[in-house]
């Protein structure tokens, strides 16, 4: 795999952008993602001494087609759900799938990005569903430890921005294999009420 390490000054980061953004397939039918090489360009971010709510703020500022997201914690108050209200606004296609309890956290952002139309769906046939990811514009995927909360932004964590078509293709795969085994969200209620004794509704890690 080819790799460049960039550093994450606003200036380079709208280059990977540009240069993501100008390999996106015309075509809407995802390739086989395969266990070959490929190319990538590849940021990394580490929490707490870097900004890594920032570094994908910008992503998600940037997007114009679609977000697919995957979120175990997410809540409001670091950005990035707001900046995903803000791309669900100007007409990006925003999708959510988030573990079981992420509606029961404590500031929990599935109720902002309901309330903009944002389809959600619930991964409930795991004990958790951990992963946070995004793929954006079939482009560009952000991955790591790094939860999408305010918290994390103190915690010691890493996310990394890889801009590659077939990285982006073999994520949204996964994606929507977690899609067709979990269930639409309805409502806070349906999930809230049994589990909130087990655990601690903080969106902390």
């Amino acid at each position: 795999m080819t790799t460049a390490t960039l550093s994450l000054g606003p200036r380079i980061l709208a280059r990977v952008l540009t240069l993501a953004a100008a390999s996106v397939p015309g075509s809407a039918s995802m390739p086989t993602p395969s266990s070959a090489p490929v190319a990538a360009t590849i940021s990394v971010c580490f929490a707490p001494q870097q900004d890594c709510a920032g570094m994908t703020i910008a992503v998600i500022d940037r997007a114009r087609q679609r977000i697919l997201v995957n979120a175990y914690n997410l809540t409001t108050g670091a950005g990035i759900v707001e900046a995903l209200v803000r791309a669900r606004t100007r007409g990006v296609d925003v999708r959510l799938i988030a573990d079981k309890r992420t509606p029961c956290e404590r500031n929990t952002g599935i109720a902002a990005l309901a309330e903009a139309g944002t389809p959600i769906w619930i991964d409930g046939t795991v004990p958790i569903a951990h992963a946070k990811t995004m793929v954006i514009d079939d482009a560009v995927t952000l991955m790591g430890s790094y939860n999408w909360t305010r918290q994390a932004a103190r915690n010691s964590e890493d996310l990394n921005l890889v801009a590659s078509p077939e990285v982006a293709a073999a994520y949204t795969v996964q994606w929507e294999t977690r899609l067709s085994v979990s269930v639409r969200f309805a409502g806070r209620e349906d999930w809230c009420r049994v589990r909130r004794r087990h655990y601690s509704p903080d969106g902390g890690d």
